[in-house]
């Protein structure tokens, strides 16, 4: 098995794991400075106005957002 094909592999299991974040929205994977993530579908949700900010800042410790493997230049072809 490929290098590649082992950090897809990671991947699946780490989202087949934690289909969903505790406050019941669905999980995602996230590339972000050389690190995926899996995390909470609502933290990348635009939040627009005063209320919706204050929930999401209220709201953050209980959403689901945990390395899953660090592929510094790999994010790229992975999104792909």
């Amino acid at each position: 098995m490929s290098d590649q094909s082992r950090v897809i592999d990671l991947i699946e299991r780490a989202c087949d794991a934690r289909p969903f974040c505790p406050c019941g929205r669905h999980t995602t994977t996230v590339w972000r400075d050389g690190i995926v993530w899996l995390e909470c579908a609502s933290l990348s949700a635009p939040r627009e106005g005063m209320i919706a900010r204050f929930v999401a800042a209220a709201t953050a410790p209980v959403h689901i957002r945990v390395p899953i493997i660090d592929v510094p230049g790999e994010g790229e072809q992975l999104a792909a």
